[in-house]
């Protein structure tokens, strides 16, 4: 008899090659065995050699266990299997697919009886011992581990092949369910008592809980648990729970086994993949009897022990980790980091990887075992003694370092961070940790900016001149040098920035730190890069490795400090951006070796969901979401009041005096020219004037602790209760139903009369709820359907103005600080997911796997019609090719608006697959599609690559099918640019495969674990002469193809060959908070790629951004997008007056946008010098507001005036000889002033 078993798991395998070894002689050749790995999800292509193996007649039986084998090949396997007659059964992973092949004995899919029903009296009797005998397979299969898989062997062959040399085999061992477990000696124990009982624990030790997989399949995880017992045990007690699986857990009983009343668990380790007790699924609410999306989080949050999560690499040696950049494979990201990041788990690094030992020869398989990394495992040991310090100690006792930023470096930038008050923040921080008993003074917000700013603690000040502060930490370490030619990167670091320590932030021989101590709280500023102070080497050098200081600067923190806590305080620092890996540290990456075995805490802004997990994964963070400001609506100003009023006045002339309109236009039309409004007719003017009016606009800068007021939270009801969410209407749209309309035809149709009165009387309806709780008796008369929509809408805009207000940054950060857990949290755009708030909580991203959604498709779909419709109606024809910048930020925070782009412009559409485990894809008929498919190339960020490995993968198979339809190419240009792009790669050499695979590919990006472009380097040091510069700079950072068979492989080549067939570039702005003017991210990707496209083809490319903040997708041009907004904030005294109110950060926020208007100026050639006239009479020719500015931030009105300039000097202003008097006589007179006060 001759059986085959199909499985990727490396434990079985090894299990069965020992199990087989085994039998004798004799046995062996009555039971031949094979086993074949049908590969992994990571598989491109299927094993070689498959349709041998499993021909007909190839087995008597054949086991196979599905558990992360590519659905292609399942199915593959399925057809191979279905022409034999072999004895069949499915073991492990979704096997529903292949399930109607099961034949054992009598036995068939069609005769097994359903989950719960009883076989006894389902089953006739002569089918009831298959039946018996398939429950047992199953069973060794689970149990995994020699012995069982012996069983295995022996029953199949000796009831199906008649092998009666064969051992009778014993009975299935394995954990049924969840119990305490020895995993050394297997000793299993049902209650906590009697385990305590056996190891004679001592009382005051904190208690640690091990959960682990207690069954040797698919993992055999065993000994790695023992030797982590062994470890923590010398400073902890440890309670070992063996989980049966990774599904269907209660949680109640995990509580029996863990928490006794007088002794609660201090730390829990999870090595268990997927969410916690509920596998793969993770996606739907459960109560915590029965583990679920909020089940898991309310019993972590009842236990309140942190939950760690370090993993094993299923699949991977520790060569082949140890050698790769991506660190984490993309099903390990999913299954380790991923989704129990959904929990609230914590540092997500692998501490055991595979150990080849040799192979087996017989079965034709490698043999390997779960081994530890024993420095991942020493970090770990280290970071879970520190964790349970920061619980057992006093906060009296605590040492705590607090890391604000100064980015770029020099005095205008001190405590930057995302639209934060970082001075007022840190000054409130420092009270509350006395309040809490720390050991700390207050300080204000005042007395902070005098002692760094005025007081020079800054990084490479540039007023301060040559000699440091007096009040600078120095610190000297005669090892520094060793420290540093130990480390892996060490030689390349010194080449770079010569012998330590340095010529950056370093006096005779002493490492500067900028930074004040107040008792034992250390408030100081993380180092520069290097960037601007030696910008001819660090604008072209991709790796950047830490300057010395840098590295000197958390060396400090750790052994001179004695830091118990290290506290990033804003969005965003540079340490987690260090070299390393993407996922999955090793001690050599930069952000792990630096903050060594300290617990990390980190205030991010909770509206960048990418950003933050790159902080998450690569520096252990743990995050402490806080909020945007409030918002307001822009309103019109000054001469757009005015043009409105003439709107009015054209309006009722209409009506009452026709006669008069030709004037009143006449002189709409002039003021329109004088404020270069592009808007012609009246009908226009009106629709974007309403738009301006409309957009909202945060309101300052936010304060740690601070909640929205109540006129906040109505307002921030009002922005929320916009959008459309499926069940809970919007509550415009709602209210024109009320009158027989539909609010998008309102908008389609330019009635923004009509839409004015809607927002007032949803206004008014709102601010009688929130008074009442109650609709108005005026909707009594309406229909019961309509009403309860309107209830549920308003309700659920409450719920959002409730939890506004109520903050919980400080409790969030002083329960971390305790060694307690801290509640999961989502974050993203609170406008359109008002589930981010309250804040104050541990910030995961939207799942991956859930991209895009449903409403994403849909309204990336419509951004795609819009940009082919404006295409076509200017040109006449379709564009050839569309360049689309793909962010992580945007495909978080719309959970996949340009996905649903790409698959409109290529004819594709999603339909949800397995539940929510993967997305499928539907081909749109051209007949149903009406145009032909369109060719893409997709420019993604560092970040994108990061957080969505399966989007690319997913992307890459779409691209390779619409490549191979059957179609004319003159109706799918993506498969006409598909062959020539490889007759092309042909005739350069490439080999047929190889060529296949890069013209079908259409993704790049930066190099593996590289994040930028550089443009923001150039532009900030003013390090460019020529534009031609900053689209080289673009165009050789994202020469990185990323396709099925290649990961950020260099194709400068073929990059060039997409970017001379580019027509349009396109970007979604789908930011609430940020305008195209607001964020250097803009002018970094849509300008870089513009400027790219530009140099290649010699004429510039088409630029559409599509606004999604909207309750209807907007697609405009670049410079419509640009001049919306600098006339909603830039130039508008509401946004300006709200910033000024914030001492010192109100001018540092609108300098980094005047340089974001050069930075679009330079890539896109699309702001016109108009623009920087209205920035020079707003910011300089007002003599009030330009002393305002001064007095707010000296320094950063300075480089506010330095841009003014520079914008003259390299064209972009054509500005007056009075403007260009007024800004040199305020430049030299502010210059004097600074320099007089150093």
């Amino acid at each position: 008899m001759k059986i085959i078993v199909l499985t990727n798991s490396e434990a079985s395998q090894a299990h069965l090659s020992a199990a087989y070894r085994r039998l004798d002689e004799a046995q062996r050749d009555q039971l031949q065995l094979a086993v074949v790995d049908p590969g992994g999800p990571e598989s491109v292509k299927s094993p070689p050699g498959l349709e041998k193996k499993l021909g007909t007649d190839a087995a008597d039986f054949v086991i196979f266990d599905a558990h992360g084998v590519r659905k292609e090949v399942v199915e593959q396997i399925k057809l191979l299997l279905s022409q034999g007659a072999a004895q069949f059964v499915p073991v492990g992973g979704d096997a529903a697919e292949i399930r109607s092949l099961f034949r054992l004995g009598g036995l068939t899919a069609d005769r097994l009886p359903s989950p719960g029903v009883n076989a006894e009296t389902g089953l006739p009797n002569e089918l009831r011992k298959d039946y018996d005998r398939y429950v047992k397979i199953t069973e060794y299969w689970r149990g995994g581990g020699v012995e069982n898989m012996l069983g295995l062997l022996c029953l199949a062959g000796r009831e199906y092949g008649g092998c009666n040399l064969l051992p009778v085999p014993l009975d299935p061992v394995f954990i049924q369910e969840l119990c305490l477990l020895d995993p050394l000696r297997g000793t299993r124990f049902s209650n906590l008592a009697d385990y305590r009982k056996s190891q004679g624990y001592t009382e005051h030790r904190p208690t640690v809980a091990l959960l682990f997989l207690g069954n040797g399949n698919p993992l055999d995880m065993a000994v790695c648990i023992g030797e982590l017992m062994n470890s923590i045990e010398a400073f902890a007690d440890v309670l070992p729970v063996a989980f049966p699986s990774v599904m269907h857990i209660s949680l109640e009983r995990l509580r029996e086994l863990l928490v006794e009343e007088d002794r609660p668990v201090d730390l829990i380790i999870n090595l268990l993949p997927f969410r916690l007790g509920i596998g793969p699924g993770g996606g739907g609410a459960a109560s915590s009897s029965a583990a679920g999306a909020g089940g898991a989080v309310d019993w972590l949050d009842a236990v309140g022990a942190p939950m760690l999560h370090p993993f094993f690499l299923s699949g991977t040696t520790e060569e082949e980790w140890r050698q790769s950049v991506q660190g984490v494979s993309p099903s390990q990201l999913m299954v380790q980091v991923v989704l129990p990041e959904l929990d609230g788990a914590i540092e997500t690094f692998p501490v055991a990887a595979l150990r080849r030992e040799g192979e087996d020869p017989g079965l034709g398989v490698a043999l390997s075992r779960l081994a530890l990394l024993p420095e991942r495992a020493e970090r770990l040991v280290g970071r879970v003694r520190r964790w349970l310090q920061l619980k057992r100690k006093t906060n009296r006792e605590k040492r705590l370092a607090l890391i604000c930023y100064n980015y770029p470096p020099g005095e205008a930038n001190v405590f930057g961070g995302t639209f934060l008050d970082t001075f007022e923040s840190v000054s409130r921080l420092l009270t509350r940790l006395k309040q809490e008993g720390y050991d700390v003074q207050e300080i204000s917000a005042k007395e902070l900016r005098s002692r760094f700013v005025e007081g020079g603690l800054v990084n490479s000040g540039q007023w301060t001149g040559e000699q440091a502060a007096d009040e600078m930490i120095r610190y000297s370490d005669p090892e520094f040098a060793a420290k540093l030619a130990a480390r892996s990167w060490g030689a390349e670091a010194r080449a770079r920035w010569g012998d330590p320590p340095g010529e950056i932030m370093s006096e005779q021989g002493a490492f500067l730190i900028p930074g004040i101590v107040s008792g034992n709280v250390f408030i100081g500023l993380q180092p520069s890069r290097g960037i601007h102070e030696d910008p001819e080497k660090s604008v072209h050098d991709r790796s950047l490795l830490p300057t010395h200081q840098y590295t000197a600067f958390y060396q400090w923190l750790r052994e001179e400090w004695e830091a118990d806590a290290v506290v990033h305080i804003g969005t965003h620092g540079t340490l987690e951006f260090q070299h390393g890996k993407e996922c999955g540290m090793s001690g050599d990456c930069v952000p792990d070796d630096f903050l060594g075995e300290l617990p990390h805490l980190y205030y991010y802004y909770v509206g960048n969901p990418s950003e933050a997990m790159i902080a998450k994964r690569r520096s252990h963070a743990v995050l402490v979401g806080y909020q945007a400001p409030p918002f307001a609506e822009a309103e019109l100003y000054s001469e757009w009041a005015e043009l409105d009023l003439l709107l009015q006045e054209y309006r009722e002339a209409e009506q009452l005096d026709p006669d008069r309109c030709r004037d009143i236009l006449r002189k709409l039309e002039e003021t329109a020219e004088a404020l270069h409004f592009a808007a012609k007719t009246p009908e226009d003017m009106e629709e974007e004037l309403y738009r301006m009016q409309r957009s909202m606009i945060p309101s300052g800068l936010h304060v740690l602790g601070e909640g929205y007021s109540s006129e906040a939270a109505a307002a921030y009801m009002r922005f929320v209760l916009r959008h459309e969410r499926g069940t809970v209407r919007s509550l415009r749209g709602l209210l024109a139903e009320r009158y027989g309309k539909k609010a998008e035809k309102l908008v389609a149709q330019k009635q923004t009369e009509e839409l004015r009165r809607l927002d007032q009387e949803a206004e008014e309806l709102i601010a009688g709820y929130l008074a009442a709780r109650k609709l108005p008796s005026s909707c009594g008369k309406e229909p019961a359907e309509w009403q309860e929509a309107l209830k549920r809408t308003l309700e659920y805009g409450y719920q959002a103005y409730k939890n506004s207000m109520n903050n919980e940054e400080m409790e969030g950060l002083l329960k971390a600080l305790e060694g307690r857990y801290l509640r999961a949290k989502l974050a993203g755009d609170a406008m359109r997911s008002p589930e981010v708030l309250p804040s104050g909580r541990n910030l995961y991203q939207f799942d991956p796997r859930a991209v895009p959604s449903v409403t994403a498709a849909e309204r990336g779909a419509r951004t795609a019609d819009n940009s082919v419709r404006q295409y076509y109606d200017k040109h006449g024809e379709y564009p050839g090719t569309t360049a689309i910048v793909l962010w992580g930020l945007e495909t978080s925070r719309t959970q996949g608006e340009t996905i649903g782009q790409i698959l409109r412009y290529l004819g594709v559409r999603t339909g949800r697959g397995l539940g929510t485990f993967r997305t499928e894809y539907d081909i749109i008929p051209l007949s149903e599609l009406g145009r032909p498919r369109l060719n893409v190339v997709v420019h993604i960020t560092g970040l994108f690559r990061d957080m969505f490995p399966n989007l690319l993968e997913d992307l890459n198979r779409i691209f390779r099918r619409v490549s191979e339809l059957d179609e004319p190419e003159d109706m799918n240009l993506f498969k006409a640019h598909t062959r020539k792009t490889k007759a092309g790669l042909l005739s350069s050499g490439y080999e047929s495969e190889h060529a296949a695979d890069l013209a079908n590919a259409r993704i790049f990006g930066p190099a593996e674990g590289q994040y930028g472009t550089g443009m923001t380097k150039l532009i900030e040091t003013k390090h460019w002469s020529e534009e031609a510069e900053l689209g080289q700079a673009y165009a050789d950072s994202q020469q990185y193809v990323y396709s099925l068979e290649q990961r950020g492989r260099a194709e400068p080549e073929l990059y060039r060959t997409h970017l001379l067939a580019v027509d349009v570039v396109s970007q979604i702005r789908g930011s609430h908070e940020w305008e195209v003017t607001d964020s250097d991210h803009y002018y970094e990707y849509f300008g870089g790629l513009s400027k790219s496209v530009e140099m290649a083809k010699g004429t510039p490319a088409e630029i559409h951004i599509t606004d999604t903040t909207g309750e209807l997708p907007l697609t405009e041009s670049a410079e419509q997008s640009i001049v919306r907004g600098v006339r909603t904030r830039l130039t508008n005294p509401k946004w300006i007056d709200a910033l000024l109110e914030h001492d010192y950060h109100g001018t540092q926020k609108i300098a980094q946008r005047f340089e974001n208007i050069l930075g679009l100026a330079a890539t896109t050639n699309k702001v016109d010098s108009w623009v920087f006239s209205a920035l020079h009479e707003t910011y300089v020719a007002d003599e009030a507001r330009s002393r305002q500015l001064l007095g707010n931030n000296r320094f950063a009105y300075h480089q506010m005036l330095e841009t003014l300039l520079e914008s003259h000097q390299r064209s972009y202003w054509s500005a007056t000889e009075e403007e260009l008097e007024e800004l040199r006589n305020r430049y030299l007179e502010l210059e004097g002033e600074i320099e007089e006060r150093i």
